[in-house]
């Protein structure tokens, strides 16, 4: 989704101008999904998230076509199987941090 999205759309832009662009949409993707909850449209909810979901994977795509970091589907199972193991404390209100050097 990272080079692809751009190049199908006949745009080059360099990684910095990418990035910048894609958290520039993911901010206003996130606007409208506040909106949307503000104005109780409920039935457009879903839609902005997946905008929101969409705009995000194409910021983890860049990070991995240029900068060498892990693919996102690993991280996601990792971050899963890490949030699988928090468990909550009803005294302080907060799910606890098992130890874990890749998710601080």
């Amino acid at each position: 989704m990272g080079k692809e999205f751009f190049q199908k759309r006949g745009l080059n832009f360099k990684k910095e101008e990418r990035i910048k662009i894609a958290i520039f949409k993911l901010i206003e993707e996130f606007g409208e999904v506040v909106k949307a909850i503000l104005e109780n449209r409920w039935d457009e909810v879903q839609a902005e998230v997946s905008d929101v979901i969409v705009f995000a994977c194409k910021i983890a795509n860049i990070a991995e076509d240029f900068y060498k970091a892990d693919e996102l589907e690993g991280v996601l199972k990792r971050k899963m199987d890490y949030c699988k193991k928090r468990v909550y404390d009803k005294k302080s209100k907060k799910f606890n941090k098992p130890t874990n050097k890749e998710f601080k």
